[in-house]
C-alpha cells in the first residue's frame, strides 16, 4: 500500500468517526436535558409536598382547637365532618398532582429512550463498518 492510498481509506473512517462522535454528543445533550427536566419536576414536587405538610399541620392544629372548644356531640361531629371533608379534598389534590408529576417524568424518559433507540443513518453505519 502506498502513502497515497492510505489517506483515501482513512478519510471515510474519519468522517464516520466524526459522525459517531457527533451522535454521541447529541445523545449526551438529550440525556442532560431529560435529567434536568426530571430533576426540575422532582424539585417542584418536593416544594409542593413541603407546602402540603404545612397545610396538614395547620389543619390538624385547627381541628384540635375546634374539638377542644366544642360543647356538644353535634358540634364535635360537625367539626370532624368538616375536617374529614377538607382532608379528603387535599388527598384528592395530592393524588392528582402525583399522577401529573409521574406522567411528566415518564414522558421525559420516553422521549429520551425513543430518541436513543433511533439507529444512525444507514450511510453512516456503512461507512463506520467498512
Amino acid at each position: 500500500m502506498t502513502q497515497q492510498e492510505q489517506p483515501n481509506e482513512s478519510a471515510p473512517q474519519a468522517g464516520a468517526a466524526a459522525e459517531v462522535a457527533s451522535e454521541g454528543r447529541r445523545r449526551l445533550e438529550d440525556l442532560t436535558e431529560t435529567r434536568t427536566e426530571i430533576w426540575d419536576c422532582l424539585q417542584d414536587a418536593n416544594r409542593v409536598l413541603m407546602e402540603r405538610m404545612q397545610q396538614e399541620a395547620a389543619l390538624t392544629a385547627e381541628l384540635a382547637s375546634k374539638l377542644t372548644a366544642s360543647r356538644s356531640f353535634s358540634e364535635t361531629a360537625s367539626v370532624l365532618q368538616n375536617w374529614t371533608s377538607k382532608h379528603i379534598e387535599m388527598t384528592t389534590e395530592d393524588t392528582r398532582r402525583l399522577f401529573s408529576d409521574a406522567q411528566q417524568m415518564l414522558n421525559a424518559g420516553t422521549r429520551f429512550w425513543s430518541n436513543a433507540a433511533q439507529a444512525p443513518s444507514p450511510e453512516a453505519a456503512g461507512r463506520f463498518m467498512s
